[in-house]
């Protein structure tokens, strides 16, 4: 009985984030795998970040893959070095050229961000701790955040500057279309102007509360501004170098915390009213 012919079924091709090809440059430059594992990765959702030699392994896999995908997509020049490498070498050695010259011809490996990514996936281990502290878990948690709480959403993530912020914005937004999720327009990340430099200068945007108290100025909450001296930026409850929550005046620390409230509207107007009750 003649064989008969067999379908084989290939397994997905294996894909790197950003992170794993910042990891394999310091790899390559002879960076120690533990020291790599520290600096890029968290172990606990990292499994190949565990250990020196899980991270190691994986590095070298990751390397592996690159190469063959150069050889079969790199030009003639490159794939004749390659294989050059991996005869007298046993595995191809890369610097930092040549691993330049192998990513560019392996562009298939690279993964491109997807909603349902965790943001470990594509962050630094310290920025997914403090967004995942926040319950924004996945890519697309983070759009959300952003989309439902405006411009000023980082002041309610411990340790999230407002420069963090606008690099995580500007990342989400170049990633659009893999994403399939908008960052809305009006979220950017530009901070409540001080009031000595609002005053006089046209900036219709902003309105300051204070001064003269004969000519009292009222403005919607989101624009307020209070003056240098009355801020509470030089505080003595104002702690400097190690801030659980980034906010450099007291105005911010309320923005803060009322933006963890920002989706129960009636604990919201409940902190409204108390406020105005504590004013009269």
């Amino acid at each position: 009985m003649a064989n008969q012919p067999q379908q084989l079924t290939l397994p997905p091709p294996r894909t790197y984030t950003r992170t794993d090809f910042t990891a394999l440059r310091a790899f390559v430059q002879r960076l120690p795998a533990a020291t790599i594992a520290r600096l890029y990765y968290d172990p606990e959702r990292s499994p190949h970040a565990a250990s020196a030699d899980a991270m190691e392994r994986f590095l070298g896999t990751m390397r592996d893959d690159l190469v063959h995908l150069a050889l079969l997509h790199g030009s003639s020049v490159l794939a004749d070095h390659l294989r050059a490498s991996i005869k007298q070498h046993g595995s191809a050695k890369l610097t930092a050229m040549t691993l330049r010259m192998v990513e560019q011809a392996s562009t298939l490996a690279a993964a491109v961000p997807l909603v349902t990514h965790p943001v470990h996936l594509w962050f630094r281990p310290l920025i997914a701790q403090r967004l995942n502290g926040e319950g924004i878990g996945t890519l697309g948690a983070l759009v959300d955040y952003c989309n439902a709480r405006g411009g000023s959403w980082w002041r309610s993530v411990p340790r999230i500057g407002a420069l963090r912020a606008r690099t995580l914005v500007a990342w989400l937004r170049r990633h659009e279309a893999t994403l399939g999720a908008k960052v809305a327009a009006d979220v950017d990340t530009t901070s409540l102007v001080p009031a000595s430099a609002s005053e006089g200068k046209g900036d219709e945007r902003v309105i300051v509360i204070g001064g003269d108290p004969s000519e009292p100025r009222l403005a919607p909450f989101e624009h307020l501004v209070v003056p240098a001296a009355l801020s509470g930026a030089t505080g003595v409850n104002r702690a400097a170098n190690f801030a659980f929550v980034r906010a450099e005046h007291d105005l911010a620390a309320v923005h803060a915390y009322l933006h963890r409230y920002r989706d129960r509207p009636t604990t919201l107007r409940a902190c409204f009213r108390w406020g105005g009750a504590a004013r009269r």
